[in-house]
């Protein structure tokens, strides 16, 4: 892992999230990408007052955000650590998407309040988002990790193939934190398997990636989300990690997204991996 994309608004969440990047950054020696987008309206030859009024809000902005980079690179966190700021305007998603490309980031480490009811019906959260339009992992935050230390983390799959792309990369911060990967296999109602079936998947599973620290889990719930919720408490889990196909458009509004659901509802930090077609 050589580099980080960490978006941040200076809020108390992305500051969450620029620790976490911080303890990668610390371990692997990757560069962080500290991304701020900013409106700034566009030049207009025959502007009146009000645009030039505009104007000279958007340079006191800019020096507002430029001092809000100077603390945030104060800060002991990331002493020793390889940060640099990344100052773009207009379109939050787009241009985070366009950042990860250009900069071929390996991973994304965002902030997030996640989404509920109405609020996340229409809207959703902007990681929900980002998730469906990058190809690197996201790990989403939402409470203060200043440790970041996932020696439990939880991968749910249903261990067919599909996901072996996706485990490549959770075996990163596997490995990173000599952590013991419960493997999960959640049963529903309509997606029934025999527990002897999921847990034979599951070692075979384990022998290919050479796990040393596992645990092969077979849960029922409701719902995959909810399975792996309840289990991720009950285990103390530090880290959620899954794959996701990345729907977007139409696709996304009806097929959902159990990676999207659980970027909303987690409180512990979630792990999404796109899942190669």
């Amino acid at each position: 892992m050589k580099k980080i994309l960490v978006p941040t608004d200076f809020s108390d969440h992305a500051m969450y999230a620029s620790k976490v990047a911080a303890r990668i950054a610390a371990l692997t020696g990757a560069r962080i990408y500290f991304l701020h987008v900013i409106d700034i309206p566009v030049y207009d030859s025959n502007m009146g007052i009000a645009e030039h009024q505009d104007i000279m809000e958007s340079l006191m902005i800019m020096q507002q955000v430029k001092k809000r980079f100077n603390q945030l690179f104060e800060e002991p966190f990331l002493e020793g650590v390889n940060a640099v700021e990344v100052l773009t305007f207009s379109g939050v998603h787009e241009n985070i998407a366009e950042q990860a490309k250009k900069h071929e980031i390996d991973l994304i480490v965002m902030g997030s309040h996640g989404a509920k009811g109405w609020t996340e019906f229409f809207v959703g959260s902007n990681t929900d988002r980002i998730v469906r339009l990058v190809d690197c992992p996201v790990i989403t935050v939402k409470q203060d990790m200043p440790d970041f230390n996932p020696v439990n983390i939880v991968f749910s799959s249903n261990f067919d193939g599909e996901d072996n792309h996706v485990f490549e990369e959770v075996n990163q911060f596997a490995c990173m934190f000599n952590a013991t990967v419960h493997l999960l296999k959640v049963n529903t109602t309509s997606g029934f398997e025999p527990q002897e079936a999921s847990i034979e998947k599951m070692k075979a599973f384990s022998s290919h990636f050479s796990l040393n620290k596992s645990t092969y889990n077979v849960y029922n719930a409701h719902n995959i989300e909810e399975g792996i919720l309840a289990f991720s408490n009950e285990t103390g889990a530090d880290l959620i990690a899954m794959g996701t196909h990345g729907r977007t458009g139409i696709a996304h509004f009806f097929g959902g997204s159990i990676a999207a659901d659980l970027v909303n509802h987690s409180r512990k930090p979630v792990l999404t991996v796109r899942i190669q077609k």
